[in-house]
């Protein structure tokens, strides 16, 4: 036995071209819908269609290109922890980004809010000098 891949039976190795053509086709259509998605603000629910997009994608990637749908077992399991833990890592995130305040230092040079529970003690909130007032 050599190397070389069994073609005697009427089918290409790993799905052969036309299966290839069809996943690369549903990659370029996902992406086209992403890019399309992304130009109509979605509101909070543009983060979940994104998500839902690229897991879509990576799953195609993982099982054709990277041969996942061949192999029994273990690497199968790997990838299912990993992919569980990434999806409880953006859950705690996006659990914790809304229960979140305001934040209390605006974006620039500007004199920042008080913190919420301190406006008895303004001294104690955080505040920015302006460009003009630093000293070099």
């Amino acid at each position: 036995m050599t190397g070389t891949p069994d073609r005697s039976k009427g089918h290409e190795p790993h799905g052969g071209f036309g299966k290839a053509l069809l996943v690369g086709g549903g990659l370029l259509a996902f992406t086209t819908l992403s890019y399309g998605l992304a130009h109509l603000h979605l509101g909070h629910w543009g983060l979940v269609v994104a998500m839902v997009i690229a897991l879509i994608k990576s799953t195609l990637v993982v099982f054709f290109f990277m041969h996942l749908s061949e192999r029994p077992g273990g690497p199968r399991l790997v990838v299912a922890t990993a992919m569980a833990f990434v999806v409880i890592l953006v859950g705690l995130i996006l659990a914790e980004a809304s229960e979140r305040p305001r934040s209390v230092l605006p974006p620039g040079p500007f004199s920042a809010e008080t913190l919420p529970g301190l406006q008895d003690e303004p001294a104690a909130a955080p505040t920015r000098e302006s460009p003009s007032e630093q000293t070099p």
